[in-house]
């Protein structure tokens, strides 16, 4: 597998971030997602908003709804909330109507 230049990646992609934990998110037609270092999609489904990983997961925003994904695109749990942030050291807030609490990667509540 050929690792690209952001240069490269840019030609391909409307907006290109950071890798992180091996995949970097992209912005192509008002959509984005993950790819790998030779450009590919991590994974097929394409999300309105796509945060780095952090700890396994990142955060997507469908519509109004917030989760997170793993490297390959599967959502962590079924829950949706109105807003998550990434994981750290093992939680994650989230928001749901006006209450915000912590969550574990399997989408348990804690406390």
């Amino acid at each position: 597998m050929k690792t690209l230049t952001k240069e490269e990646l840019l030609k391909m992609y409307d907006s290109v971030g950071s890798f992180h934990e091996g995949l970097a998110w992209v912005r192509k037609d008002n959509k984005q997602f993950q790819i790998r270092p030779d450009g590919t999609p991590a994974y097929k489904h394409r999300y309105d908003f796509v945060g780095p990983f952090h700890e396994g997961l990142a955060v997507v925003q469908n519509g109004n709804k917030w989760f997170h994904i793993h490297p390959d695109g599967t959502p962590a749990y079924n829950q949706r909330y109105n807003w998550v942030a990434p994981f750290q050291d093992g939680l994650a807030c989230v928001r749901k109507g006006n209450g915000r609490f912590h969550i574990r990667p399997d989408g348990t509540r804690v406390g």
